[in-house]
Protein backbone atom coordinates (compact mmCIF):
# COMPACT_ATOMS: atom_id res chain seq x y z
CA UNK A 1 0.00 0.00 0.00
CA UNK A 2 1.42 3.35 -0.99
CA UNK A 3 1.69 6.41 1.18
CA UNK A 4 -1.09 8.15 -0.75
CA UNK A 5 -3.48 5.24 -0.20
CA UNK A 6 -2.78 5.32 3.53
CA UNK A 7 -3.44 9.05 3.60
CA UNK A 8 -6.69 8.54 1.71
CA UNK A 9 -7.79 5.85 4.18
CA UNK A 10 -6.90 8.14 7.08
CA UNK A 11 -8.97 10.92 5.52
CA UNK A 12 -11.92 8.54 5.07
CA UNK A 13 -11.66 7.65 8.75
CA UNK A 14 -11.63 11.32 9.71
CA UNK A 15 -14.64 11.96 7.49
CA UNK A 16 -16.57 9.18 9.23
CA UNK A 17 -15.63 10.64 12.63
CA UNK A 18 -16.82 14.08 11.52
CA UNK A 19 -20.10 12.62 10.23
CA UNK A 20 -20.72 11.04 13.64
CA UNK A 21 -19.94 14.32 15.42
CA UNK A 22 -22.26 16.26 13.10
CA UNK A 23 -25.04 13.73 13.73
CA UNK A 24 -24.57 14.10 17.50
CA UNK A 25 -24.57 17.91 17.21
CA UNK A 26 -27.83 17.82 15.24
CA UNK A 27 -29.39 15.68 17.97
CA UNK A 28 -28.15 18.13 20.62
CA UNK A 29 -29.52 21.10 18.67
CA UNK A 30 -32.94 19.48 18.28
CA UNK A 31 -33.00 18.72 22.02
CA UNK A 32 -32.12 22.32 22.84
CA UNK A 33 -34.78 23.67 20.48
CA UNK A 34 -37.42 21.50 22.15
CA UNK A 35 -36.37 22.76 25.59
CA UNK A 36 -36.38 26.36 24.37
CA UNK A 37 -40.16 26.30 24.00
CA UNK A 38 -40.76 25.62 27.68
CA UNK A 39 -42.10 28.63 29.60
CA UNK A 40 -39.73 30.30 32.02
CA UNK A 41 -40.69 32.50 34.95
CA UNK A 42 -39.62 35.96 33.91
CA UNK A 43 -39.92 38.98 36.19
CA UNK A 44 -42.84 40.32 34.17
CA UNK A 45 -44.67 37.00 34.39
CA UNK A 46 -44.10 36.84 38.16
CA UNK A 47 -45.45 40.41 38.42
CA UNK A 48 -48.57 39.50 36.47
CA UNK A 49 -49.21 36.45 38.64
CA UNK A 50 -48.75 38.58 41.76
CA UNK A 51 -51.18 41.15 40.37
CA UNK A 52 -53.82 38.49 39.76
CA UNK A 53 -53.40 37.15 43.29
CA UNK A 54 -53.65 40.61 44.86
CA UNK A 55 -56.63 41.48 42.67
CA UNK A 56 -58.37 38.27 43.68
CA UNK A 57 -57.73 38.99 47.35
CA UNK A 58 -59.11 42.52 46.93
CA UNK A 59 -62.29 41.21 45.30
CA UNK A 60 -62.72 38.63 48.07
CA UNK A 61 -62.16 41.36 50.66
CA UNK A 62 -64.81 43.60 49.10
CA UNK A 63 -67.50 40.92 49.20
CA UNK A 64 -66.44 39.48 52.57
CA UNK A 65 -68.14 42.21 54.55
Amino acid sequence: MSDQERQIQALHGQIEDLKEEIYQMKLDISTLEKEKGKPVLTPSLVGQIGGFVLGGLAIIGIFWM
